[in-house]
């Protein structure tokens, strides 16, 4: 939900979890995750672009998905390799902000936690992909 959340899947975004073996790591084949974010794209992402909170129906949506992730531990590994996606392209959008910091919220991941989590990844790409997670100035 994360990479679709601007309303479209950018092949930085993708290439940036290929790097750091996320779909190997998250049990998902990297064709299945591609068709979850083109789900994605098709029920919520590209409604949330003119948006600046999460309506009702979108929130629900994106609360399911959510709540599908009960491990504390996975959870955070979603936020860690959700922050080398959003961040994959140079900037962060309001939209992707606004779907990850409700995903910080409702799972109870702090800043300080993700940031850990990034520090302490051991794949060989995750120092490429360690950028902090600030909006583009366009975008908020």
């Amino acid at each position: 939900m994360m990479v679709a959340a601007n309303g479209r899947a950018d092949p930085r975004e993708l290439q940036a979890l290929e790097d750091l073996q996320a779909f190997g790591r998250l049990g998902v084949p990297r064709t299945r995750f591609e068709a979850l974010v083109h789900e994605c794209l098709h029920e919520v992402g590209s409604g949330l672009a003119g948006s600046s909170w999460l309506h009702a129906r979108d929130q629900a949506y994106v609360d399911r998905l959510l709540d599908a992730v009960a491990d504390p531990q996975e959870r955070l590994l979603v936020c860690r390799l959700a922050a080398a996606a959003l961040t994959a392209d140079g900037q962060v959008s309001w939209d992707e902000r606004l779907v990850f910091d409700h995903a910080l919220a409702r799972w109870h991941v702090s800043r300080a936690m993700l940031t850990q989590a990034i520090l302490h990844d051991g794949t060989p790409a995750a120092g490429r992909h360690a950028r902090p997670l600030v909006a583009h100035p366009a975008t908020g």
